[in-house]
């Protein structure tokens, strides 16, 4: 039984970058060899097993045949006469195709360390148009290496454009379309991902929702602003939807509702996005652009709207969304008044009130009057 480390963490030590991964390759073996030595077999569809101690990922080399449609559609040989190069051969670019053994000589095929120099994402081998999902990972992996001035190579984008033109990218399944969405959001430059989607022709058939994005995406300021302030994934995914709003759909609540359905990214992500748009009109509702048409009683609506008296997050999260809205020249100020309506609102105590015997809807209307009261006298003008 041989044991080689594989793929991205070759490529990231090659490049000086801090790897997160470490997946291993085995040869000359079966999957009863390693059960017997403590791994746990966790791969249903491929021979994936995890190291009893590290829980680092070792998988059998394999060979994959075609033998259908999609992601799963293929026949996978996992006999121990399956060699390294097979196993390599298989994988979707040369950069991620190289592998090394225990003495630190590095395995490279395919010419990888070739193409890391010279900074071009290209495919392995020709069988690179079997796997639809190949357009979600080099669109992912052109996010992540831009700012290294990767490149994809014409003769790959020829053949990512053909498995576009296929129609096999409505059958990827919903989980690993996020998960390689959710991987490109972590990414500095995620707006790469969407952008070689854009570019690729496969944006609307893998999120018809929010095709309102063209060939300038990555120089829309909402982006540019999310770039430049180095915001959370679930920011990044809500400023996809502030472009739309911005632009004048209406149809956001529907796009974000219909797209988590499809794809079931987490709820956190969709509250987020459904919380910018409910309170865009109220934020840029006509004159409500211009930071003196932001009264008490606009302050307050913005506060009850998110529920962010109980939740103060909410507004956080919101408000990070908003500030990425740059061309309104006030965004700065107005959400440091939003900020500090917050805080005075939450200044105001209902158990003053409930000692003076008031009760039931009268304590809320009471409540409310008080806050929107004490914005007006130490806040807004």
């Amino acid at each position: 039984m041989d044991v080689y480390l594989v793929g991205g963490a070759i490529r990231d030590r090659l490049l000086g970058l801090t790897s997160q991964e470490k997946d291993w390759v085995v040869i000359n073996a079966t999957a009863s060899d390693l059960t017997k030595l403590g791994y746990k077999q966790v791969g249903k569809s491929f021979p994936v097993f995890i190291h009893p101690k590290t829980g680092e990922e070792y998988a059998l080399a394999r060979k994959e045949m075609k033998s259908g449609k999609g992601y799963y559609g293929f026949k996978i040989d996992s006999s121990p006469n399956v060699t390294l190069k097979e196993d390599l051969y298989r994988r979707d670019l040369t950069i991620n195709a190289m592998a090394e053994d225990n003495t630190g000589q590095i395995i490279d095929p395919f010419n990888g360390q070739k193409d890391l120099s010279n900074r071009v994402l290209r495919h392995v081998s020709a069988a690179f148009v079997e796997d639809p999902l190949r357009v979600l990972r080099v669109s992912r992996f052109k996010a992540k290496l831009h700012d290294l001035n990767f490149e994809i190579a014409p003769e790959t984008i020829r053949l990512l454009e053909e498995i576009v033109e296929s129609g096999e990218l409505e059958t990827l399944v919903p989980e690993r379309i996020w998960q390689e969405t959710y991987k490109a959001l972590c990414e500095p430059r995620f707006d790469q991902y969407f952008q070689t989607l854009i570019n690729l022709k496969a944006l609307n058939q893998i999120f018809p929702e929010i095709t309102h994005m063209n060939s300038n995406f990555s120089e829309n300021h909402i982006i540019q602003a999310a770039i430049k302030n180095g915001v959370t994934p679930k920011v990044k995914f809500s400023s996809l939807f502030l472009v739309m709003l911005e632009q004048g759909s209406e149809t956001v609540k529907n796009a974000v509702i219909t797209m988590q359905k499809r794809v079931n990214f987490p709820n956190d992500f969709k509250n987020l996005a459904l919380l910018v748009d409910s309170i865009y009109p109220i934020f840029f509702n006509g004159k409500a652009s211009k930071k003196n048409a932001f009264n008490a009683e606009k302050c307050l609506s913005i506060i009850e709207k998110l529920d962010a008296l109980r939740k103060p997050s909410n507004l956080e999260e919101v408000l990070e969304v908003i500030s990425l809205k740059k061309n309104y020249s006030d965004v700065e100020e107005t959400v440091s008044l939003i900020r500090k309506s917050l805080v005075l609102a939450q200044s105001v105590k209902i158990n003053n009130l409930q000692e003076d015997g008031l009760e039931g809807s009268v304590i809320g209307e009471k409540l409310r009057e008080l806050r929107l009261n004490k914005i007006k006298e130490e806040l807004v003008q």
